[in-house]
């Protein structure tokens, strides 16, 4: 079982998971005819040389199509994160545990409106730069699981919203 999430928010400050999954049924039902997408997408940084430490931020975000949107972030520190390949793996790790959390919690309430949407997963990868050799792997592990997978320059969850708190 996976350590209780802790969110933080711009708007409403500290959240539990619940809170956080409540809060994006609530804007949702602010404007139900608008287009909304959900995304999720994980960056990192490292903080600490010695021993190395690394912040991984994972952020949940209710994308209201062309007229803005919430989200959600969370922090953790991992140890001996050192290559690219272990840094995007872990991203993508975290992206697709907090994912998967969502989605059991979704099926738990059956006709919500958050159930009607395939949830992105934000990778931070691209062609341009050392993680373009990654990108068949980490977009299949992703879609392997059930989820849609946007990678540079579309996968602005990882790369500028979760980026913004590592």
């Amino acid at each position: 079982m996976m350590q209780e999430l802790l969110f933080h928010s711009p708007t409403y400050g500290v959240l539990d998971f619940e809170a956080v999954v409540s809060s994006l049924f609530e804007f949702i039902r602010e404007e139900p005819e608008r287009q909304y997408r959900i995304i999720i997408g994980t960056d990192s940084k490292d903080v600490q040389e010695t021993p190395p430490v690394r912040a991984f931020v994972t952020a949940l975000i209710v994308h209201r199509v062309g007229f803005g949107g919430r989200y959600f972030w969370r922090r953790v520190y991992l140890k001996d994160v050192r290559t690219i390949r272990d840094i995007i793996y872990h991203e993508a790790y975290l992206s697709l545990q907090v994912s998967q959390r969502l989605v059991d919690f979704l099926h738990r309430f059956p006709g919500n409106h958050l159930s009607n949407y395939n949830v992105e997963i934000h990778i931070d990868v691209g062609q341009n730069g050392p993680t373009r050799n990654l990108i068949r792997e980490v977009v299949g592990m992703i879609e392997s699981m059930g989820f849609v997978a946007k990678v540079k320059p579309e996968s602005f969850g990882a790369s500028h919203i979760a980026h913004r708190h590592t």
